[in-house]
């Protein structure tokens, strides 16, 4: 590096720290600006010109910059985005030749969803470099070449000593909701080493929707990268069937339009008690929490409602399955209604957003309340649950977590539904206990007892009265409703008291 370079880098530090309300005059921004050759001051710029001539705008020399900078002005840069900021516009970033496989393809992060891929990969990268280590995560560390990362994977300690060029392999990491927040993380720590150490990094990756995966994954390294920061362009292609590091240009495709799909089912499987109320709260609103409930347990709790509920919504816009977890038996995520089936199965919320999905079914069981609240006022978020009272419901929302204040998501509830199926004379009768939400809350901060108070009161429709009037009719029995809710402890208090009741009652005459 010249001399006169280095004072124009000056310059453009000096307009970095104006843009941050940092003002430092001529002689302030030459300090400063002498960091990237390593040295203290101006003065030890001028005494050690030979130390200029060997310095090069690098992630390194970039990298102490910025250490300057949140030490003196507590500004924080990663050395990317500080390497960004100082090289001229449009220039391209010099990479040295790597010191493993100096001839092979770019540095960068490549990924696939075939473990076979992975290993054809792994044969080929031992014959080209005649044997060279491989450091891998549970994709890769089979391969009798390879050092298994174990427990730290890509954060394990002196990884970055590893000769540039090296092949790592990570994963196979799940695109799912539950994991979404972690496989993130683990993309942008891999997206960091191709960057910072010139290594090559295999993906394995399994999603429901393998061709969108690079629109996933660039997705995920966008979201959480700090701002300003470049690691997405780490992001380089994919692994071919045939073990190549195949480069893909744009990474990250533009997305296709969402698939708006009308849903032949009916609004049946809703209580005719409780059918008004919905449709009148669900054309009100068109995003928030419509969350259904049944006191009868299966693999996809009060599906029948979930699919009714797609009737109701269509005006809300296109819909959407999201993947909760990622299983062992996977087949399970497909015994649902064939109204369910034919929904796009995307990997996240964050997924189907960014893809224009404005109506989606959720597991609350994996999905963060923060989530809700982040997205709740643009989706209209659907799904069935264990529990038939509207407390119950509601409390299937703070399963997954990640929630300070449950009053937060009060606002958000358009409706919630419980129902008791219940055998009787003419076949079965569902008792309903609904909540339609009005968009406000009680001005005085509330405890989960108080919400779930606040619900009570507020319903529409309550169990224990349609209840009596079951019992009342005679087209249900006392034995009939302990015969299908055994354990329910709300129901057994209802019946005792009822029985209590009709004793008085009868005492008194």
């Amino acid at each position: 590096m010249e001399l006169q370079q280095l004072k124009l880098l000056a310059g453009r530090i000096r307009g970095l720290l104006e843009q941050s309300n940092h003002t430092v005059n001529h002689n302030q921004s030459l300090d400063l600006i002498s960091a990237l050759p390593g040295l203290r001051n101006w003065p030890e710029v001028q005494a050690f010109p030979d130390r200029v001539a060997a310095c090069e705008l690098d992630s390194i020399s970039a990298g102490r910059m910025a250490f300057r900078l949140k030490k003196k002005f507590e500004l924080v840069f990663t050395p990317q985005s500080m390497l960004a900021e100082l090289s001229p516009p449009g220039a391209e970033r010099i990479q040295r030749e790597p010191q493993i496989w100096p001839g092979g393809p770019a540095p960068g992060v490549y990924i696939t969803t075939s473990q076979d891929a992975i290993n054809a990969l792994l044969e080929n990268y031992e014959d080209a470099t005649d044997g060279a280590l491989v450091y891998a995560e549970r994709a890769g560390n089979h391969w009798g070449g390879s050092i298994d990362l174990g427990e730290s994977g890509l954060w394990s300690n002196g990884l970055e000593r590893v000769p540039s060029g090296t092949l790592l392999v990570v994963g196979p990491l799940a695109l799912d909701q539950q994991s979404w927040g972690d496989s993130s993380s683990s993309i942008e720590m891999a997206c960091l080493h191709a960057q910072a150490s010139g290594h090559r990094v295999a993906v394995l990756i399994r999603t429901p929707s393998p061709e969108a995966m690079c629109e996933d994954v660039h997705l995920m390294v966008q979201s959480i990268q700090p701002k300003g920061d470049d690691s997405d362009t780490a992001l380089y292609g994919v692994v071919t069937a045939d073990g190549e590091l195949q480069r893909r240009v744009p990474f990250a495709q533009p997305w296709p339009s969402p698939v708006q799909l009308r849903i032949a089912d009916t609004v049946d499987a809703i209580p005719p008690s409780a059918r008004e109320a919905l449709k009148m709260a669900v054309s009100e609103r068109h995003a928030g929490l419509l969350f259904f409930g049944s006191a009868i347990i299966q693999e996809h709790s009060a599906i029948d409602l979930v699919v009714s509920a797609l009737s109701l919504t269509e005006h809300a816009g296109p819909a959407a399955r999201i993947m909760p977890r990622d299983r062992s038996t996977p087949a399970k995520d497909w015994l649902v209604p064939e109204g369910i089936k034919q929904l796009p199965f995307l990997p996240s919320i964050q997924s189907a957003y960014a893809q224009g999905y404005r109506r989606m079914i959720i597991n609350t069981n994996y999905t963060k309340a923060e989530l809700l609240l982040e997205f709740g006022e643009d989706v209209l978020f659907i799904a069935g649950t264990y529990g038939s009272d509207v407390d119950e419901v509601f409390m299937s929302t703070l399963r997954g977590g990640g929630i300070h204040k449950e009053s937060d998501l009060l606002p958000l509830i358009i409706a919630l539904l419980g129902v008791k199926p219940i055998p009787a004379k003419r076949g079965e009768a569902i008792v309903s206990d609904l909540f339609v939400g009005r968009g406000t809350i009680p001005a005085l901060p509330m405890k989960f007892e108080d919400i779930a108070s606040y619900m009570q009161e507020n319903r529409v429709l309550k169990w224990q009265e349609e209840m009596a009037q079951l019992l009342d009719s005679g087209e249900i029995t006392v034995a009939d409703i302990k015969k299908s809710m055994p354990r329910n402890h709300a129901v057994r208090e209802f019946l005792t008291a009822r029985d209590s009741k009709k004793k008085a009652a009868s005492g008194a005459h």
